[in-house]
């Protein structure tokens, strides 16, 4: 199986430059798709660029090239819009595909040719003149103040690059420059494949060996309640002791692993104030809501007849946990984000590892307290 590249850009002015890269992708052992090479899979029953959005969402990568270009409407676009460059927005085939390509979060490389994105820059400075000439033609209902531009032929390419220029941007002028960038792109994606892979075995030796600690922990605990009940007596106030800091020590384990396992995973909203602090009644909130949403539903995993069923499964719980979590966080003004993440993980480290110990109140309330201080630690640092 090749991971599979779609290169987008207009078509004309850009031929050159996709006949290049379509063989620097295949050289590579990829699979490129470009709609000129018959590699997009079109339906006869529907409009032909509809077809190429359907073929972006089956693709791992999009290589986006813009041009001076901007290109043909949409679907559902008014053909109209076409001729109309200066008088109204317009939503192009390429950009609709990176539109696509956004919406399914596929990994995106976007270059620039040097001359339009300095032209861009000269636009930006000067926007303000543009819109009063925009309003000053409106008004006289003729175009004796139309700007042309020297490398773009509409306005709305720098409309687009507007939605560009919050993504990493390469510029060019000659076509190896962007295999060159390429080239080191695609090693860096190796490098973090295989640095992921040793991470995620240095990770299972890791719930390995913890996995062999529970064992050990829980014969322990066996031991010393049935030693403990007979010697003390059950009801004992040294014998509840010991239990509890046994707990304790159980359950803060599994609170340090939930901290490691979400670190990455949350991030603080741009507009976020520099000195914002959570109060005490907000985390205590927060780990209200994980222990009884997130952690409290068990799984059973034996209900699954097929491991593409369990897999659409957790996916599902994940998207759902996480997009109710949010919410709980933007409606309690808790200016985080969860992303997405492996919940049905920590779930079942949560029933491996802690629910079995959980025989009283004290002890939910002991394993509140140092999720509590986990969650206090997540957030704040």
């Amino acid at each position: 199986m090749k991971p599979r590249i779609f290169v987008s850009s207009t078509y004309y002015d850009l031929k050159h430059v996709r006949e290049r890269l379509e063989h620097f992708i295949d050289n590579y052992g990829f699979e490129s798709v470009l709609f000129e090479s018959d590699k997009v899979t079109y339906e006869f029953d529907k409009p032909i660029d509809i077809s190429a959005y359907n073929e972006v969402k089956l693709c791992h990568v999009m290589i986006l090239i813009v041009g001076g270009r901007y290109g043909s409407s949409a679907t559902n676009g008014s053909l109209k819009d076409d001729i109309k460059k200066y008088e109204q927005d317009y939503i192009s085939v390429t950009r609709k595909e990176f539109e696509t390509a956004l919406e399914k979060n596929i990994p995106l490389f976007i270059f620039i040719e040097k001359n339009v994105l300095s032209e861009y820059r000269t636009f930006k400075e000067n926007q303000d003149f543009f819109e009063n000439m925009k309003d000053y033609e409106n008004k006289n209902d003729k175009k004796s103040a139309e700007f042309k531009f020297a490398h773009v032929d509409s306005v709305n390419v720098f409309k687009f690059i507007d939605l560009l220029i919050t993504k990493p941007i390469k510029s060019f002028e000659k076509i190896e420059q962007i295999e060159n960038y390429l080239q080191s792109q695609f090693a860096g994606l190796f490098y973090l494949y295989l640095d992921g892979l040793q991470k995620q075995k240095e990770v299972l030796k890791v719930l390995n060996s913890v996995e062999e600690l529970n064992n050990v922990t829980l014969r322990m605990n066996t031991m010393l309640t049935s030693v403990g009940e007979k010697i003390l007596g059950k009801d004992n106030q040294e014998y509840e002791e010991v239990i509890e800091e046994q707990f304790t020590i159980i359950s803060d384990f599994f609170c340090e692993q939930l901290y490691d396992f979400l670190i990455a995973k949350i991030t603080v909203n741009s507009d976020i104030d520099v000195g914002f602090e959570l109060t005490e009644s907000q985390i205590n909130l927060i780990t209200n809501f994980m222990y009884e949403n997130i952690l409290i539903e068990e799984i059973d995993f034996q209900n699954f007849k097929s491991r593409n069923e369990r897999a659409l499964f957790i996916k599902k719980f994940n998207l759902e946990k996480i997009s109710m979590f949010n919410l709980f966080l933007e409606n309690n003004e808790i200016p985080f984000t969860l992303e997405y993440c492996n919940l049905v993980t920590l779930n079942n480290m949560f029933y491996q590892k802690v629910k079995p110990y959980i025989q009283s109140e004290k002890s939910i309330e002991i394993f509140k307290d140092n999720l509590n201080n986990q969650i206090d630690f997540l957030f704040t640092n």
